[in-house]
């Protein structure tokens, strides 16, 4: 790589950057960050003095005062549009639009099951004529949309297809920086023409390919389309958090990847063929051509295809075509004419992933095989550098999505670099074939979903190691974090050869490594959680927190599971320093077992055992002791506990010998402590402990009413008294069992149970550690492996 190479890239870079913060923080932001680049360069050229670096630098700063002059109207347009949205939600206006769907409909994938009803689809307004309230308005911008429907719109919605135009009616709801347009009235507008037979025959393959692929698993068959046509209908949800937590979500998001695998399969064959270089290259531009049109208008496909055309055109011409330099001009291109796609999270990896692999994976290469003493060739050294580089370059990103790393991202893409290519080839060739010969398709896509097994495997089996999940500071500190340890990576790679480089770089490695020194940093506050259902095995550990700051927030631990290691492995992951309230519900080694791990600065409190004989001998030693009740009563600010059962041991007596399920004789299930959990925002849980039918006969008599939030009884196990869940009416089942447990928790009656009652069903065996975000309008989220 040359000088030349690099010419474009400072100032592409820099306009780049100013899109960004325009379509994040505002117009007048952009204008600033401009302004400030502008004296930096001017002091910069005033401080050196040196008329070759004044040249430079004044070059630079032509191409961003030049893309400026383009990109400042273009951000004004969108905050013109995205203020008239914003007022439109504030007022509860009314509003009537166009949009182009930029994905087909489907159900909503997330939140609770009353939160699943109907369709959504992900599009962009139509710039022109709006109607908002009674004012016929213009938006002079196209920005990204979220649709929902539901009742007879969503079947309307169901109608549209990826790239279609429809029109909407209905009301702007705004999530964050999400605009959602909840549509009461959707009406499909057909294309005529040229354009209506493109959109049809695009239909069309696509539909072919899910029918090829439909007697497949779900998630291989979603894989494979998704490695292809980026179509990832039906892939489960949990398939796609271990394909985000092992680094390799991108291979279902169509990219450059896809592009370089189409022109070397077209171009391959005609090249062996004898085809001159011309012919040739056009044959492999219209493919590429028709390829971007099939997969439709990802950030990252637009990226990939507008970096190709420079780069086909150069060698068309006869010229050496710099790909620096044409990802350069991509990136400036797009921030001028389209700020809203080049700030996109597609946009953002995709050119911070291609960028890092021309730029530093050479250097790196390079530096491995220096480090090895040369034992590693130049193309193992690419081969390692190459996944590296690009999940270092995107884990600043990343982090802003979701705070936590994998320490498996970098080998697992490795392992299945070699499978993605094949299975990708060979299911575009299944593709071509499927329009004549639909028998040799679905053989085709069946070989390719061999490949996509392959991946998923490698995936799942990385997600259940140690550092799978590796939790880092949310927000800005996360990510400052991460650029300081690129950076200080780019700094001892490029001192590799002073002794003192090495020396420190082991030192750090050691300190960081070390066991408990993450949790000696004061680099996070900790994750935002108010509930966390501890993966712990067969046995329950349940967290409550108030929406306090994680330093200053009341902390309750109800039960401990059955091991210290792992019960300290949760709190460990959830950086829990203090425990205010431990409730051991009843004398169980599933749920006190993993009590000594409560000492030190983790010693609770206080401590509430149940009223029966035994509990006082499964405690936590020399901490003080309630015997709870009914109408016992816990509050600190932000959360508050009451007892609703058992009133006494004989309650639990008496129980427990009216039972006719696995529990009949041993009252220590029936003691268990029920807890009436409520937040200051008026959120409710009930903890039922291991309740059987009969105590939770007696319970439901008491009218407990309606929560937001159960802890199932029992670990879901068939002994469950329905109308009591039905008086409850939760929106959420936290059912604690372990993997492959001999009881065969939680099991289908139980979950059926929850079904019904409308409730969302997490599960430790299967989501492992989950916590529940405590701005209560997030996800839950997994944040440890299934045990």
């Amino acid at each position: 790589m040359t000088r030349a190479d690099l010419r474009l890239l400072p100032g592409a870079t820099c306009v780049w950057a100013l899109a960004v913060l325009g379509v994040t923080a505002g117009t007048a932001a952009a204008v600033a960050g401009g302004a400030v680049l502008v004296a930096l360069a001017l002091s910069a050229v005033t401080l050196t003095g040196s008329p070759r670096t004044s040249r430079s630098l004044f070059a630079h700063l032509g191409v961003v005062v030049l893309a400026g002059a383009l990109l400042f109207p273009a951000l004004q347009r969108h905050g013109s549009t995205d203020t008239t949205l914003e007022e439109a939600a504030q007022q509860g206006l009314v509003v009537e639009l166009s949009v182009v769907a930029a994905a087909d409909p489907a159900p909503p994938g997330g939140g609770p099951s009353w939160a699943r009803q109907g369709q959504q689809m992900r599009a962009r307004t139509v710039r022109g004529p709006a109607r908002v309230g009674r004012d016929v308005v213009s938006l002079p911008a196209s920005l990204p949309v979220l649709v929902r429907a539901s009742g007879e719109p969503s079947q309307d919605l169901s109608r549209v297809r990826d790239g279609d135009l429809a029109h909407l009616r209905g009301r702007v709801v705004l999530s964050g920086s999400l605009v959602i347009v909840r549509a009461t009235e959707v009406r499909p507008v057909a294309s005529a023409g040229l354009a209506g037979r493109a959109q049809s025959a695009r239909h069309a393959l696509r539909r072919q390919a899910r029918q090829a692929t439909s007697h497949l698993p779900g998630d291989e068959a979603a894989l494979v389309r998704g490695m292809v046509l980026g179509d990832t209908r039906g892939m489960g949800e949990r398939t796609e958090d271990i394909m985000r937590r092992a680094g390799i979500s991108h291979l279902v998001a169509v990219s450059g990847a896809n592009i370089a695998l189409v022109l070397a399969a077209v171009l391959g064959p005609l090249l062996l063929s004898g085809v001159r270089r011309r012919p040739r290259l056009l044959v492999a531009a219209a493919v590429v051509a028709g390829y971007v049109w099939l997969v439709g208008d990802e950030p990252s496909v637009q990226r990939a295809a507008t970096m190709a055309v420079p780069l086909l055109a150069a060698r068309f011409a006869g010229v050496r075509a710099s790909p620096t330099a044409a990802l350069a001009l991509t990136v400036a291109l797009w921030s001028v004419l389209d700020p809203v796609t080049a700030a996109s999270i597609g946009f953002l990896l995709s050119a911070l992933a291609t960028a890092a692999i021309l730029l530093a994976a050479p250097p790196l290469a390079t530096a491995l095989q220096e480090l090895s003493g040369a034992r590693i060739g130049r193309t193992a050294a690419l081969v390692l550098a190459v996944p590296l580089v690009a999940q270092l370059a995107c884990t600043p990103v990343l982090i802003l999505l979701t705070p936590e790393v994998s320490a498996w991202a970098v080998p697992v893409n490795i392992l299945v670099g070699p499978l993605v290519g094949p299975s990708t080839v060979i299911g575009l060739l299944a593709l071509v074939i499927g329009t004549v010969w639909p028998a040799a398709a679905e053989l085709l896509w069946t070989l390719a979903a061999g490949g996509a097994h392959l991946v998923l495997l490698i995936a799942r089996a990385a997600d259940a190691l140690p550092g799978s999940r590796i939790a880092v500071p949310e927000g800005g500190i996360g990510v400052l974090l991460a650029v300081a340890v690129l950076l200080a990576a780019v700094i001892a790679v490029a001192a590799r050869r002073l002794p003192l480089t090495r020396w420190v770089v082991a030192a750090l490695l050691v300190a960081v490594l070390a066991p408990g020194t993450g949790r000696l940093l004061p680099l996070s506050t900790g994750p935002e959680w108010t509930v966390a259902l501890c993966a712990v095995g067969q046995g329950d550990a349940l967290l409550l927190r108030s929406r306090a700051d994680a330093a200053e927030a009341t902390t309750v631990l109800i039960d401990t599971g059955p091991d210290p290691a792992t019960l300290r492995q949760c709190l460990d992951r959830l950086e829990v320093r203090h425990i205010d309230l431990l409730v051991l519900t009843h004398p169980h080694q599933d749920h006190t077992g993993g009590r000594s791990a409560l000492h030190g600065r983790r010693a609770p409190h206080e401590q509430w055992i149940c009223p029966l004989p035994d509990p006082a001998q499964q405690t936590v030693p020399q901490v003080p002791t309630t015997v709870a009740t009914t109408g016992e009563t816990w509050q600190r600010p932000g959360l508050s506990l009451r007892v609703l059962w058992p009133d006494s041991a004989e309650d639990a007596l008496r129980a427990g010998a009216a039972e006719h399920s696995a529990g009949n004789g041993d009252p220590a299930n029936d003691c268990s402590i029920v807890l009436d959990v409520l937040w200051d925002d008026g959120t409710r849980l009930l903890a039922l402990g291991d309740l059987e039918p009969a105590a939770q006969q007696e319970l439901a008599g008491l009218d407990p009413g309606p929560a937001d939030i159960v802890k199932v009884a029992h670990h879901g196990s068939r002994f469950q008294h329905p109308p009591l869940y039905r008086q409850l009416d939760p929106d959420l089942a936290l059912v604690p069992a372990g993997q492959d447990n001999s009881f065969g928790h939680p099991t289908a009656e139980a979950l059926d149970l929850m079904r019904d009652v409308g409730a969302q069903i997490l599960r430790t065996d299967v989501n492992g550690t989950v916590t529940l975000p405590a701005d209560g309008s997030s996800p839950p989220r997994s944040v440890g492996p299934a045990r």
